[in-house]
């Protein structure tokens, strides 16, 4: 059954530390408090009502934050957590079933390469009860194939980076009637956790009017201590307002919330926004068009070739498409101004992942500087 956790002395104590990768390439090292990983679960518990019934996947890195949630969730709840022998982690579908699961967690990437594999047959994973999928911009085709898989099951996509411990906004979908809140074809992050707050901001951090996007600020209880002995890269991103102490973290994820109470829409990340020839483009844009144009439910740009004040084009990259990319070329033609036609279209196998499971943009360029 549940059991207490009780807290060290001071809840402002680092729990632990987690490096993510800079764009620059130096690590940060994310100082995480106890009291923030202790939020996090409280609202999880609460949420989900999680016993020692379930039966927990194990479907992260050790390094990577998500893979707390499998842990800590599975002892303070007193479930099962079931580790994937390596041959099971190839094969999901069979694990979920083999291991009686009831709580999924994962990227969505591998949801849609599974879908992609056809493992999503209706009512396949009658077992879950609870599917989560955080780390990255979850498709509409694929959370819906995958509550049509899972057909007993709760079907949430959270949001959240490592410096607000995990996961901070969530939203449940609901088959047909969510495909209105989705934008560019990617599901809404939907609204913040309990005791979170939510701020978008424009260019110059003041708040934007409904409907228009922004940047994404968090506050509140799961908002960590900062970046380890980096006080420079702690002040640029853990900033306050005049005349208040609360602390926000700036996300760098571009959003919009169509009215006050309204999902919020994940656009993309600010540094996904590329500049051509002066232009501001965001780079979801191009990728919906592409969806749209090809009928995958999923494609990937990126800004190529490099240039001294930005990039001389857009790049796309498409996995497994089997029919003449000319077509698409011409159909972008018609839907897209001249400066955000993909100058390249190339087709892979399959989206190379980075070690979190997520789709690896720097390894796409590079295949282009190959």
């Amino acid at each position: 059954g549940d059991f207490d956790v009780t807290l060290p002395e001071s809840e402002s104590s680092i729990a632990y530390l987690l490096f993510t990768s800079g764009s620059t390439g130096q690590p940060k090292g994310v100082m995480v408090a106890h009291r923030n990983i202790h939020q996090f679960l409280e609202v999880m518990q609460n949420r989900y009502s999680l016993t020692e019934h379930d039966r927990f996947s194990q479907m992260f890195e050790l390094v990577f934050d998500l893979s707390l949630f499998d842990i800590f969730m599975a002892w303070k709840a007193g479930g099962c957590l079931c580790c994937p022998t390596p041959e099971q982690a190839l094969m999901p579908t069979q694990y979920i079933n083999d291991s009686r699961i009831t709580v999924w967690f994962s990227v969505p990437s591998l949801a849609v390469l599974m879908m992609r594999l056809r493992q999503l047959e209706a009512g396949a994973f009658p077992s879950l009860r609870l599917s989560l999928f955080c780390g990255e911009a979850m498709i509409v085709e694929a959370i819906d194939a995958w509550s049509k898989a899972a057909n007993h099951s709760i079907v949430e996509n959270l949001y959240g980076p490592t410096e607000v411990t995990l996961a901070c906004t969530l939203y449940r979908w609901e088959g047909e009637e969510s495909r209105a809140d989705c934008l560019n074809g990617l599901v809404p992050i939907g609204l913040p956790y309990d005791g979170m707050h939510a701020t978008i901001v424009d260019e110059q951090m003041k708040p934007v009017t409904a409907g228009s996007v922004g940047e994404l600020l968090m506050s509140g209880p799961q908002v960590a201590l900062g970046y380890w002995q980096d006080e420079e890269k702690t002040r640029q991103a853990f900033v306050k307002f005049e005349q208040s102490d609360t602390v926000y973290y700036r996300t760098g994820d571009l959003v919009r919330q169509p009215s006050p109470n309204s999902p919020i829409q994940y656009i993309g990340r600010l540094d996904n926004q590329v500049k051509i020839h002066g232009m501001r483009i965001e780079l979801g844009e191009i990728e919906a068009a592409v969806k749209d144009a090809s009928g995958l439910p999923q494609a990937v740009a990126i800004g190529w070739p490099v240039t001294d004040n930005g990039f001389g084009g857009i790049a796309v990259f498409l996995e497994g498409y089997t029919e003449d990319t000319h077509n698409i070329s011409e159909e972008l033609k018609i839907k897209l101004p001249g400066y955000m036609i993909p100058k390249i279209i190339r087709v892979v196998d399959r989206y190379p992942l980075n070690a979190n499971g997520k789709i690896d943009r720097k390894a796409l360029a590079k295949l282009l500087e190959n």
